[in-house]
């Protein structure tokens, strides 16, 4: 008659193979599951330095702003690392305003030819300042009515007010960008 079955000397390697077979799928998608986290800490860290980069054109371009108002002219000297493109004072100025030839805030644009170029630790910051509106402070023609000294030659009762639009862009490794506009106001 037949053989009972009665030995299990074969049965410990079986239940080997499967416990090994089980463990190396876990670890399988423990490693899986830790390289898409890390993918995603990569991304989220690409994606913050980009902003901070960006976000430091403002500050950049609003000192810049301030030298081409008061002095009519940019001394690239004080700025070192930066490059300027060559109709920005008149952009500042808008002093194209009506000429198409000269006016190029349409195609100007932090991809296209910025107009101020710079590395913001060792990332790329493209800036494009574009001038958007005056507008006389409130009591301005008054107190030129009552004889003072021009439009706003008082500040606290008004004076010239001229916005400019200031958009910029942070480039990191990995392809990554981060965009922030700001509204600049000079008083």
């Amino acid at each position: 008659m037949g053989k009972k079955w009665g030995k299990e000397e074969g049965m410990v390697l079986i239940v080997a193979v499967f416990i090994t077979l089980a463990l190396v799928v876990v670890g399988s998608l423990a490693s899986m599951l830790t390289n898409v986290e890390l993918d995603i800490a990569r991304n989220d860290r690409f994606g913050k330095e980009a902003f901070f980069v960006a976000d430091a054109g403002t500050p950049i371009t609003t000192k810049i702003l301030k030298e081409m108002i008061l002095n009519e002219e940019i001394n690239p000297s004080n700025y070192p690392g930066v490059t300027f493109e060559s109709n920005l004072l008149n952009e500042v100025r808008n002093y194209y305003e009506g000429d198409s030839d000269l006016n190029d805030k349409d195609i100007d644009t932090t991809e296209n030819n910025p107009d101020i170029e710079t590395t913001v630790l060792g990332k790329d910051l493209d800036i494009d300042v574009d001038w958007r509106l005056r507008k006389s402070g409130a009591g301005g023609s008054l107190l030129f009515a009552m004889g003072y000294e021009g439009v706003g030659a008082d500040r606290s009762h008004g004076g010239v007010k001229i916005y400019y639009n200031i958009n910029a862009k942070g480039e990191v490794s990995g392809n990554t960008t981060a965009k922030i506009g700001a509204v600049y106001l000079n008083q």
